[in-house]
C-alpha cells in the first residue's frame, strides 16, 4: 500500500513539474513575440497607430451590428429605440473611422492626450491626500509626468498623431514581454533549483 501511494505520489509531482516547463516555455514565447510586436511598434509608430484605429473601427463595427441584432430580436420589449439608436451609434463610429483613417487617428490621439492629462490630476490629488505616508511623492511625480506627456502630445497636434498611440503600445508591448520573459526565468530556475534538489534526496 505504501509502495502504491507513493507511486501515485511520484506521478503527481512528475505531473505538476511538466506544467512547470509547459509554464515558463509559454511564458518566454509570448513575452518574446510581445517584445518583438512592441519594437515593431516603435520602430513603425504610425503603422502601429492605424492598425489600432482600424482594429478599434471593426470592434465598434461588430459590436453595432451585434447590439443591432440583439434589438431587433427584442424589439417588442421595452428600450427598443434606445438599444437601436445605441447600435446605430457604435456602427457610425466604426464605419466612420474605417472611412477616414486618419482623421479617426487625430481623434484617438487627442483623446489619449486628454486621458494622460485627467490621469495625471488624479495622480496628484491622490498623492496630495496619501501625504504623508511613504512613497507619495513618486505618485506625484507620475502624476506630473502623464500630464506634462499629455500636454507635449495636445500641443503638436497634429503631427503627433502620426506616431504617438502606435509608440506608447509599443513600449507597453515592449516591457510588458520583458517582464513576462524575466518571471518565465525565475520559473525555470525555481523548476531546476526543486529538480536538483529532489535528485539529492533520491
Amino acid at each position: 500500500m505504501k509502495d502504491y501511494t507513493q507511486a501515485k505520489l511520484d506521478d503527481r509531482e512528475a505531473g505538476l513539474q511538466g506544467r512547470e516547463v509547459t509554464i515558463w516555455h509559454w511564458l518566454l514565447g509570448t513575452g518574446a513575440v510581445m517584445m518583438i510586436l512592441g519594437a515593431a511598434a516603435i520602430l513603425l509608430p504610425f503603422v502601429a497607430t492605424l492598425a489600432i484605429e482600424v482594429l478599434l473601427a471593426v470592434i465598434l463595427v461588430s459590436a453595432g451590428v451585434t447590439q443591432a441584432v440583439h434589438a431587433f430580436k427584442a424589439r417588442h420589449a421595452k428600450g427598443f429605440a434606445f438599444r437601436l439608436f445605441g447600435a446605430l451609434m457604435y456602427g457610425l463610429v466604426g464605419v466612420l473611422l474605417l472611412t477616414y483613417p486618419l482623421h479617426g487617428v487625430l481623434t484617438l490621439t487627442a483623446l489619449l492626450a486628454i486621458l494622460f492629462m485627467a490621469v495625471g490630476a488624479f495622480k496628484i490629488a491622490l498623492s496630495l491626500n496619501l501625504r504623508p505616508f511613504p512613497s507619495w511623492g513618486w505618485l506625484m511625480v507620475s502624476g506630473l509626468i502623464a500630464i506634462v506627456l499629455g500636454g507635449l502630445i495636445w500641443a503638436g497636434l497634429p503631427g503627433t498623431a502620426t506616431w504617438a498611440i502606435g509608440l506608447l503600445v509599443g513600449i507597453e508591448l515592449l516591457f510588458s514581454g520583458w517582464s513576462m520573459i524575466v518571471f518565465g526565468l525565475s520559473v525555470r530556475k525555481d523548476h531546476e533549483a526543486r529538480s536538483r534538489q529532489r535528485d539529492v534526496t533520491l
